[in-house]
């Protein structure tokens, strides 16, 4: 506004008066006009908030150029109000966001003296604001070795002396005005103007006390089993893995002794998992106390436990440790409300002398604790030549029986069975054979327990099953109706499948049900007894045969004949081969014949192979007797 103060009606005194009690008109700026000369006229023009005064007559050029300026000067005045808007504004959202963050904050002058701490590192450092400002970083936030309790120096006084960004030291403890004990890391940088000077400097730092707390108990759960809280099998390989350096360095030995409860599946299976997780972890307290600096106890998984003992070249210094394990593992003990006798099988294998690493370690030890089991209860076993080539063999056996799988090209053999009294064919056993790629084939006894262990069995007895059927109805087609028998093993009832795979393969074979006859062994009747009665009942139901084979051999209990819906009853061949040499395998023979009549089974004769004990077999069997086959 350009304001001449001598107007006829009305002083311009009185206009900016007016100016400055309105407030809507407090922005305008107003340029005083007088033709007075006198200094008191402008001083109080100036001080009613005029921001210049033009004298008359008016030099219009000189005019024009000072209200011009006036208008740059607004310009820039507003222009300048603006920023500082804005910075207060910027400044505003930096201090919440870094009063909100999770991290802890201070920054400091050049002399490391504090300016500023959040909220955060008010918290972990026990100081306010107000009472840290101006204090030496040094006096404020107490750092230590959290091991050695030794103080540290503060990062932040070394970025400054330094110049440049610096790391806290790993292990640093922080210990609070009121003494409260925090674990915490990160850094500190110093803060430089726009000509690379400090300035002074601001650390960043987090309490890290939970995460390690939770980062250590991670570590401990990943390394130890949560049931026996005794080290896993990742914590064992690296106890194995430093155990190997030492002795190698020492020149001493390590042994790895593997341990398998015997029975634990069917303790398991009877009495419920609750139960079998009570005895694993008893025998795993029972099994820490051998725990020592010389000595890992490790559960491996399931029911197998591990122990990796450090000792001199003389393998005697073993042998009192190996009985006292066995010992502990064999001691009564109640749980479920019942008393229980554990034993076990133990392999064990020794660095350097058969095994130059951690995986061969365990491989050996495996081997020589499976041929454990094989032998009677707490027996143990070390690894050697001969059970290498035995592991060897065991693998070259499974690799061809998977490819016999694959190709499905296993034989099935045909054993005949003879009608005592007519001589006369009235079925075959099914016998499975394995080639060995030489001409030959490879024994049943190997393959068929090295399909068992590892799961193969259902294929197996599935591609077994399949074939012959198929020969089965092959001949009935060709007038010859020949019932087949097939041996079904303990492991196949554990398939929830079994039935419907009998039954699927009998409808694609198109055999009638009559004309096949599934073996069972009593072990297999007796790993779950409840489910197997089902079994067999829908497998009998369908019109299938069921024949107990190896009978007297067992439990032999005869509450299984009347429970089952067996069929037939087969003479284990021990027998049948002694019996004329024995008198006592003669009275079981005839016993089981008498027996199978009295519960109105067919019987069938196994291993007989000379006409003496056909004629033995045939005496001991009256005419008043079931059928017998031979």
């Amino acid at each position: 506004m350009i304001l001449d103060l001598e107007m006829p009606k009305v002083s311009g005194f009185d206009i900016l008066e007016v100016i400055q009690q309105k407030p809507t008109l407090a922005q305008t700026r107003t340029v005083v006009i007088t033709s007075q000369s006198d200094p008191a006229i402008e001083e109080k023009a100036l001080s009613l908030g005029a921001i210049d005064c033009i004298s008359k007559p008016l030099n219009l050029r000189l005019c024009r150029i000072r209200i011009e300026n006036h208008i740059k000067i607004r310009t820039q005045e507003k222009v300048l109000q603006q920023t500082q808007e804005e910075l207060f504004a910027e400044k505003e959202q930096l201090r919440i966001t870094i009063d909100s963050i999770a991290d802890a904050v201070i920054s400091t002058d050049k002399n490391a003296n504090i300016v500023y701490m959040n909220p955060v590192a008010q918290r972990l450092i026990g100081w306010s604001q107000t009472a840290a400002k101006g204090r030496h970083i040094e006096e404020v936030m107490k750092l230590c070795d959290a091991t050695t309790k030794k103080p540290s120096i503060n990062p932040l006084s070394v970025a400054l002396k330094e110049n440049r960004p610096v790391a806290m030291a790993l292990n640093t403890q922080l210990i609070s005005k009121q003494g409260i004990e925090h674990r915490v890391e990160d850094s500190a940088a110093p803060i430089l103007d726009k000509n690379h000077n400090q300035c002074g400097a601001v650390m960043v730092f987090q309490d890290v006390s939970e995460a390690l707390a939770m980062s250590m108990q991670m570590t401990y759960l990943s390394h130890h089993d949560q049931l026996t809280s005794l080290p896993n099998r990742v914590l064992l390989h690296d106890r194995l893995t430093q155990g190997i350096a030492r002795a190698a360095f020492n020149g001493t030995k390590l042994s790895l002794m593997l341990l398998d409860l015997d029975k634990f599946k069917f303790i398991n299976d009877a009495l419920g998992h609750h139960v079998g997780d009570e005895i694993i972890a008893h025998i795993g307290h029972s099994l820490d106390r051998f725990a020592c600096n010389d000595i890992t106890v490790a559960r491996v998984g399931g029911d197998e436990f591990a122990l990796v003992v450090s000792h001199s070249a003389n393998y005697l210094s073993l042998e009192p440790l190996v009985n006292q394990v066995l010992n502990v593992i064999g001691k009564p003990f109640r749980s479920g409300g019942e008393q229980h006798v554990l034993s076990a099988s133990l392999g064990i294998s020794v660095y350097p002398d058969d095994a130059s690493s951690v995986e061969e370690m365990l491989r050996h030890a495996y081997s020589a604790m499976y041929k454990a089991k094989n032998e009677s209860a707490n027996s143990y076993f070390y690894f050697s030549d001969d059970l290498q080539v035995e592991m060897n063999r065991r693998l070259e056996v499974g690799n061809k029986l998977r490819k016999a799988l694959d190709e499905n090209n296993l034989e099935v053999h045909y054993q005949p069975k003879y009608d005592l009294n007519t001589d006369t064919l009235v079925g075959v056993e099914s016998l499975v054979r394995l080639k060995d790629g030489q001409g030959g084939f490879i024994s049943p006894v190997h393959f068929i327990e090295y399909a068992e262990e590892t799961g193969l069995i259902f294929r197996l007895g599935e591609q077994v099953l399949e074939k012959s059927c198929i020969a089965a109805k092959t001949w009935l087609d060709k007038g010859l109706p020949i019932k087949v028998a097939v041996n079904i093993s303990a492991k196949q009832f554990s398939d929830t499948k079994l039935v419907n795979t009998v039954a699927e393969i009998l409808e694609r074979t198109q055999l009638p049900s009559r004309y096949l006859e599934l073996e069972v062994t009593e072990s297999a009747l007796i790993e779950n007894f409840d489910y197997t009665v089902s079994q067999l009942k829908l497998i009998s139901g369908m019109g299938v045969s069921i024949s107990l084979d190896n009978f007297g051999t067992g439990y032999s209990s005869l509450s299984y004949l009347r429970l089952f819906p067996i069929d037939v009853l087969k003479i284990d061949q021990s027998f049948v081969r002694d019996m004329l040499n024995d008198e006592q395998a003669l009275n079981i023979v005839t016993t089981i014949i008498e027996l199978a009549h009295s519960l109105k089974f067919q019987i069938v004769a196994e291993g007989i192979e000379t006409l003496q004990q056909k004629e033995s077999i045939a005496r001991a069997w009256l005419s008043n007797k079931p059928r017998l086959f031979i």
